[in-house]
């Protein structure tokens, strides 16, 4: 990764491999990495994973609205929790009992059976949120604010326990971070820096002074020393001067290394238009599952849900590395629901 203003310059100490068989990060000549920004600052904390479990239920989208799907046994176990054909990107909790999502363009949350569906954001249609993702100790939401017919969003956090808004701000420019336009993920895991301390890190797509080259496109990463700060982050950017972007970004869930455990989508990009190549399991990886996009891991981290286009429609598959893609259920923006160990067996059983 290529540190962004302060701090640019490359340093090896990239990790080689990944927790997924096959997988391989960049060589350190292909990225450069904000280890003498993040260094400095007082990240520390016991090892915590981002959202580890057993693998339960999927949510994702069809038509509009939201539904689950148990992957181990299909038949019969599609629930759908949202009716009025306006909902979009669910995000389990860490704990697996709630999901956020957008409806109208306003952050909502619900149980994970449909039921006490709570608005949390009202600032729709002046304003539109895009899918949210959440700390790994379940107490605040990000997402990006977008203004109605602006080409760019805001990187913000909603507090549970305050009921409040505040957008998320680095050391470098004093000012709210700029990302790209909806619809833009975010994802949020407590990681391990390259000293062996752990910070609270959010990924996300960058635009504008947060890229290294101008006109392109950049993944970025926001830290902080816990989960609960908001202001004053130290950010860093991977930043290419190839026609590509990386987008729709989820942490490995089990003890994340920030500078290598991420899988995003890349997009090959020509006259301003963008096709999904394929997921990369790792930073600058080669692209895995061509045309697949919005891929996600399994809390278990042994599997990986994602999305590819057959016959013009959007289709979820299900893939380990010891076995090929298999179709789970037509739809789009999967994500896996953690749950308690103990509990893993008594929702593959419900179906």
């Amino acid at each position: 990764m290529r540190a962004t203003h302060a701090g640019r310059g490359r340093l090896g100490g990239m990790r080689l491999g990944g927790r997924w068989p096959g997988r391989r990060a960049a060589a350190a000549s292909s990225a450069a990495l904000l280890g003498a920004v993040l260094a400095v600052t007082a990240l520390s904390g016991a090892a915590q994973a981002a959202y580890p479990g057993g693998d339960g239920l999927i949510a994702f989208v069809r038509g509009g609205d939201v539904y689950t799907v148990n992957p181990a046994h299909v038949a019969g176990s599609l629930v759908k929790l949202t009716t009025d054909g306006r909902a979009s990107g669910p995000r389990w909790s860490p704990n697996g009992k709630r999901i956020a999502y957008i409806d109208r363009g306003n952050l909502w949350v619900m149980n994970a059976n449909g039921s006490h569906k709570k608005r949390l954001t009202v600032a729709a249609p002046r304003y539109a949120d895009s899918r949210p993702t959440w700390s790994p100790n379940g107490k605040y939401l990000a997402f990006v604010r977008t203004k109605r017919g602006q080409p760019y969003g805001y990187l913000t956090r909603y507090n549970f326990a305050s009921r409040t808004i505040n957008g998320f701000t680095t050391t470098i420019n004093g000012h709210l971070i700029r990302v790209a336009a909806q619809p833009a993920a975010v994802a949020w895991a407590w990681a391990m820096a390259m000293d062996g301390t752990h910070g609270s890190y959010i990924a996300f797509e960058g635009a504008g002074k947060l890229c290294a080259y101008a006109n392109e496109y950049c993944l970025n990463l926001l830290g902080f020393g816990s989960q609960s700060q908001y202001a004053n982050g130290y950010p860093s950017a991977e930043d290419t001067q190839t026609k590509f972007r990386l987008t729709d970004p989820d942490w490995f869930p089990v003890n994340p290394l920030y500078y290598s455990d991420l899988m995003t989508t890349q997009e090959n990009c020509a006259a301003g238009h963008c096709r999904p190549a394929g997921l990369d399991l790792t930073v600058l990886a080669t692209p895995q599952y061509p045309g697949a996009y919005q891929g996600v891991y399994s809390p278990a981290g042994d599997l990986i849900a994602f999305v590819r286009n057959h016959h013009g429609r959007p289709v979820i598959f299900v893939a380990s590395q010891s076995a090929g893609p298999a179709r789970l259920t037509g739809g789009s923006q999967p994500d896996w629901q953690p749950v308690a160990m103990a509990a893993t067996s008594r929702a593959t059983s419900r179906a």
